[in-house]
């Protein structure tokens, strides 16, 4: 697992700095040094789904559906990927741009049924990797890509800017690319990441369609004519 920076660390222990500094004294935390800074390993029993980005990702929903249920991972794999998520996309982009501003994260089966009765329309469930490892009433997965992924934006970044970075230097899965100034979709996997840059486009009576896309190094290059 990625290890945290102090501040990162305390906010999803929901501690203060000085408790960090007493717990690392007394033994309490494993930590390694680098130069003046500390980057910790969660003690077992927590996880970095509690750290603010973590709950953002559980809890997007809350501002857009009237939706009572919890929200919560119940597959072993969806908890590591959306942790993997946060650790591997959420946190750097928090570290480097600024703050990830999630409109679409993990969908947990009964949320997943109540947008498609109440607001179906643009969403994918069983591509789109939103609802993770998680299985339907029938006990099939409800997006066979597993993984795990998430809507955001940087307020006051240009979302080819934050693309560029994901491509550049993290471990991404998918990325769907809107636009410069919306949204966009990224996705992690937790053992095939395909490193997938796809622009999608949208014609003139609204209408999304896929345009230009490539893999690995390509999709580096890609992403700088964004």
């Amino acid at each position: 697992m990625h290890k945290l920076n102090s501040q990162e660390t305390a906010q999803a222990l929901n501690i203060s700095d000085c408790e960090l500094m007493h717990l690392r004294e007394r033994g309490g935390i494993a930590y390694e040094k680098r130069g003046r800074a500390f980057f910790y390993s969660l003690p077992v029993g927590h996880s970095v789904l509690a750290h603010p980005l973590g709950q953002s990702l559980l809890n997007w929903y809350k501002s857009r559906h009237d939706f009572s249920q919890s929200n919560e991972p119940i597959a072993d794999s969806s908890i590591l990927a959306l942790e993997e998520l946060v650790s591997e996309i959420l946190l750097p982009v928090n570290r480097t741009l600024g703050k990830p501003i999630i409109t679409y994260g993990f969908t947990s089966f009964p949320l997943k049924k109540f947008i498609q009765k109440a607001s179906s329309s643009g969403t994918a469930p069983t591509l789109d990797q939103h609802s993770s490892h998680e299985t339907n009433s029938m006990g099939k997965q409800i997006c066979s890509r597993g993984g795990a992924a998430c809507d955001f934006f940087v307020e006051g970044v240009a979302t080819s800017d934050i693309v560029r970075f994901i491509t550049q230097r993290l471990n991404y899965d998918r990325i769907y690319y809107y636009g410069n100034n919306r949204p966009f979709h990224v996705s992690i996997h937790l053992t095939e990441p395909l490193k997938h840059l796809q622009i999608m486009c949208e014609s003139v009576n609204g209408r999304r369609y896929p345009g230009r896309k490539a893999f690995g190094d390509q999709a580096v290059i890609l992403a700088e004519d964004l």
